[in-house]
């Protein structure tokens, strides 16, 4: 690692940290990552959630039971093996991210709001290479995420 790419690094993390520091608490970092990889990989298996989000099998049924009672997530029986039950994603807990989403934007939008043009301007040419740099991180975690068993 150069010193170029940690300075970037360190710059990116400190940004993220205060978008997660200034977000609404209405729901834990655990339990909007479990929303993101439902949204993003489907119904899941609770095990498999589990193991994707580094938790124990009681702490994601604990969690899983919350996002249920607030409407955000459900549980539905696998069409394939009536014994299987998964974790679905509800249209409220899909609302409910993209509300968070907006609202992390939005901190990080008036922030930049504060600088001056030319600083705006270097933002806005690196666009592409952050955009990538989501789409690497989407790659990394699908990797380790299990897929759901068919």
């Amino acid at each position: 690692m150069s010193t170029r790419t940690a300075t970037i690094g360190e710059a990116l993390f400190g940004l993220a940290t205060v978008a997660i520091r200034r977000r609404p608490r209405t729901l834990s970092l655990t339990a909007a990552s479990v929303l993101s990889t439902l949204e993003r990989t489907g119904p899941r298996r609770l095990t498999d959630l589990a193991v994707s989000e580094e938790v124990t099998q009681p702490s994601m049924t604990a969690l899983v039971t919350q996002l249920a009672d607030q409407g955000l997530a459900e549980r539905r029986r696998d069409a394939a093996d009536a014994r299987v039950v998964l974790v679905a994603i509800t249209a409220a807990g899909s609302r409910r991210l993209r509300d968070m989403r907006a609202e992390g934007a939005a901190t990080i939008t008036d922030l930049i709001d504060k600088l001056d043009d030319s600083d705006a301007d270097a933002l806005h040419d690196a666009t592409p290479a952050l955009l990538r740099l989501i789409q690497l991180a989407g790659e990394d975690q699908d990797s380790r995420t299990p897929l759901p068993k068919r």
